[in-house]
């Protein structure tokens, strides 16, 4: 796909020999893949600000990725097919999908072959992290990519961010479900909008710019701070916020 693309695999650990029938013993490497890209291929265009990524002596844009695979110890022994499963927020659910492993699946837990299916069939798994936000857990899977800057700044522009609490509260992440925020440019941004709507088909209401502010509370007094903001009610878990 890309006219010059390196890729280095790094093995930090080799874990499990389970039996699976024919196909013998497995094994477990987890690792680091280290690319690096050409920005300025045709083909490479199409990734967002790729031209705005600091490089390196050579050229290219480099970053990194968590990969995990599951091999048969004797290659030989295998059928010569790699299933390659895309991580849904930095965790792997082939194993529940195909081997009937019970979910949730701890990320950080031993790897659990389940009924083994995928092993007695001789497949090759392999998992690499492609979300660069995924919340700061162990065990899940991300890629580090360098960040897009303009004369030594960070890009800045509008970002649209919605979620809706499990529980009242005032204080909300700015991100989804955990994951790693984009920090407000402004703190005070007089043009920052934050609407709220009770189910996702009604309309949304806008709360006043005054009422709320890009800040977290400690002991009961607000504090402020880029990668959060405090509403004035506690909200509803019904609501939705963006």
């Amino acid at each position: 796909m890309w006219r010059r693309t390196d890729c280095l695999f790094f093995v930090q650990k080799r874990a499990g020999r389970r039996k699976f029938d024919q196909v013998g013993c497995y094994e477990q490497l987890d690792g680091t893949a280290h690319f690096a890209v050409d920005p300025a291929h045709r083909l490479n265009c199409s990734v967002t600000d790729i031209d705005l990524a600091e490089r390196g002596r050579d050229g290219l844009v480099h970053f990194t990725a968590d990969v995990r695979i599951l091999a048969p110890a004797n290659q030989a022994r295998g059928n010569h097919r790699l299933l390659f499963e895309v991580p849904n927020r930095g965790n792997r659910l082939a194993l529940a999908t195909f081997n009937g492993v019970p979910r949730p699946i701890n990320p950080a837990g031993p790897t659990d072959a389940g009924n083994g299916f995928l092993m007695r069939h001789g497949y090759t798994v392999v998992w690499c992290g492609w979300q660069h936000d995924v919340p700061e857990a162990d065990g899940l899977m991300r890629i580090k990519v360098p960040e897009a800057q303009i004369d030594g700044r960070p890009v800045s522009g509008w970002l649209l961010v919605g979620f809706q609490p499990s529980k009242p509260s005032q204080v909300q992440l700015l991100s989804d479900r955990g994951h790693r925020p984009y920090p407000s440019d402004d703190l005070d941004d007089p043009n920052a909008v934050l609407l709220v709507r009770d189910g996702e088909e009604a309309r949304p209401r806008t709360i006043p710019r005054e009422s709320w502010s890009f800040a977290r509370l400690e002991g009961g007094a607000s504090s402020p701070i880029r990668t959060t903001f405090i509403s004035p009610p506690a909200s509803s878990p019904a609501r939705s916020m963006k």
